[in-house]
């Protein structure tokens, strides 16, 4: 994560429009937390981009059949589409991950949520985590899919 210097506009965007709408029914998803988990779940997939061998896994899917941007301009129901294709059933088809690997990184996005939760003593769910990181997961899906990619440092 440190030579991120930010989300593509296209993440940054979607991102904090998402956390925006989820901060109303879940109160313990503070914009600090959020932007943890939406971070490190895309980067995460940068990483299994850049290395997949290294997570056991051949191939890196990306999301397929967006619509194409017209007159420049992407889709009005993007973050819809994104939402969707990060629940249920659909979103292993997109993950590189299996279920045991996937758990096991939601895990570990918990402990932190919490970590930085410590202080207000009101944590996130661990279903929220999963949530939040399956978004963050696609989203980065999304950008490969529009071209858009991060700031990086120099």
């Amino acid at each position: 994560m440190g030579k991120i210097v930010s989300l593509s506009p296209l993440s940054n965007v979607l991102g904090v429009d998402y956390m925006d709408r989820l901060a109303r029914p879940v109160a313990s998803l503070t914009p600090v937390i959020g932007v943890a988990l939406v971070g490190r779940a895309y980067v995460a997939h940068m990483a299994v981009e850049g290395d997949p061998a290294r997570f056991g896994v051949s191939d890196v899917p990306v999301i397929a059949g967006l619509p194409a941007p017209k007159n420049g301009r992407l889709p009005q129901d993007l973050l819809s589409r994104v939402v969707k294709a990060s629940r249920g059933r659909g979103f292993w088809a997109l993950c590189a991950l299996g279920e045991g690997e996937w758990q096991g990184f939601v895990a570990c996005l918990t402990k932190r949520a919490h970590d930085l939760a410590e202080s207000a003593g009101e944590y996130v769910a661990a279903d929220v985590v999963d949530g939040v990181a399956r978004f963050a997961w696609v989203l980065r899906q999304a950008d490969i899919f529009y071209g858009y990619e991060p700031e990086l440092t120099a």
